[in-house]
């Protein structure tokens, strides 16, 4: 049996207790050695490593479940934004639509997760990584556009490391060059992602007018933006 005594402390608590008053809750071991949390409708289990029990990761799994709490569904949203457009599900790929919802998510967590008291380098566990190298800028110049085509992999690649940037936390890290490649490649495509995360990151998620907390705005801006983005291109795979 999990010792919840080692998952929830004083930091943790009254978000744990919130959680607990809507969702019926499970805790499991984990399966794959990590942190996950796998919620639908009012109920959430979460997986957690028996070896490593710590509220840290716990708590970060807690705050995925506390933006369902809020009725937060960027995930599922932008998913649903891509899969109902034609020319957006055949460019933007599963993982790539997985990854920025996930991006999405750590962006509102975060902040609340220091006001816990909890230390940033606990959020993630390559919290130490730098998300994006110059080998993959190397390859992301090289490959973006060819003979007037763009390079669907390397346009997945670009999007994934624009939200993999914006969502990483750690302050030694200094990705400002890296923004600026980025624009310098395809400033049209470089302002549809940056007006995105600029509207999500003014989004109130706590506030309790829908029109100040609904984000189906900003992904129409979004979804608009990358069409005409896209209007008179050509794209290839590898």
């Amino acid at each position: 049996m999990i010792d919840l005594n080692q998952l929830v402390d004083e930091r943790n608590k009254a978000l744990w207790d919130t959680l607990n008053e809507h969702f019926t809750i499970d805790v499991q071991p984990s399966l794959n050695n990590e942190y996950s949390v796998y919620s639908i409708s009012d109920r959430a289990t979460f997986y957690v490593v028996e070896a490593d029990l710590n509220p840290d990761s716990f708590t970060h799994e807690l705050l995925h479940v506390y933006l369902r709490y809020k009725k937060v569904f960027i995930g599922a949203a932008f998913t649903n934004t891509i899969g109902s457009s034609t020319i957006l599900k055949n460019l933007l790929n599963d993982r790539l639509t997985e990854h920025v919802g996930n991006c999405l998510d750590h962006i509102k967590m975060f902040d609340h997760y220091e006001q816990l008291g909890f230390q940033p380098e606990k959020f993630i566990l390559d919290y130490d990584l730098h998300k994006c190298s110059a080998d993959e800028l190397t390859d992301l110049k090289k490959y973006y556009k060819q003979n007037g085509s763009y390079n669907r992999d390397a346009v997945n690649l670009f999007i994934g490391k624009f939200f993999g940037m914006c969502a990483d936390f750690n302050d030694a890290f200094d990705y400002e060059p890296c923004f600026e490649t980025l624009d310098k490649l395809d400033q049209q495509l470089f302002t549809v992602l940056d007006q995105f995360i600029s509207d999500w990151e003014d989004l109130d998620i706590e506030s309790e007018d829908i029109l100040k907390s609904s984000y189906y705005p900003l992904l129409n801006t979004f979804y608009e933006g990358m069409k005409r983005w896209m209007t008179g291109k050509k794209f290839h795979t590898n």
